[in-house]
């Protein structure tokens, strides 16, 4: 897969230049997904929530959190369950009945519910619990994330671990 270089903020940035990506919970978040990332930044994006102390403070261009991640794995979910769902010769419908019941924001919400997964998350200031959206849009990313560092085949044994039936 494409290796991703460290961006130029977070290079320049003596907060990430003193804390490596595995004291931002990245080996215990790859541990309860079962994947292990080659490049370690792609999970700390997914991790950090919109408004997240590192993204407003350190680095602009992550602002928004993991909204790109969660937008990639979105799209690799639907690509993923379109292949399940062609095979069949179902109707259009099938589809988005099947979409519907694998990728809803409650759904996501539960595995990472189930999963722990809160415990990895870098959460707004001042907030001190995940919301369920947060929790969906982070399970999304760190599809996302898996899948910009291992691509197809790696979002599948993830989306297994995690029980998202893809």
């Amino acid at each position: 897969m494409v290796n991703y270089p460290l961006p130029t903020e977070l290079a320049s940035s003596p907060f990430i230049r003193s804390i490596p990506p595995d004291l931002d919970n990245t080996h215990a978040c790859e541990t309860a997904i079962g994947y292990k990332f080659s490049d370690p930044w792609l999970l700390w994006e997914a991790l950090q929530a919109p408004g997240s102390w590192p993204c407003l403070q350190l680095i602009p261009r992550y602002e928004k959190g993991n909204v790109r991640l969660a937008i990639v794995g979105d799209r690799i979910l639907d690509f993923l369950l379109a292949l399940k769902w062609y095979p069949t010769y179902q109707k259009r419908v099938a589809f988005d009945e099947l979409r519907n019941q694998v990728t809803t924001n409650s759904s996501f919400n539960a595995v990472g519910n189930r999963m722990g997964l809160e415990r990895y998350i870098a959460k707004a200031p001042g907030t001190d619990q995940v919301s369920p959206k947060t929790m969906s849009d982070t399970v999304e990313a760190i599809i996302g994330a898996v899948y910009l560092d291992g691509g197809v085949d790696a979002v599948k044994v993830v989306a297994a671990n995690l029980g998202i039936e893809v």
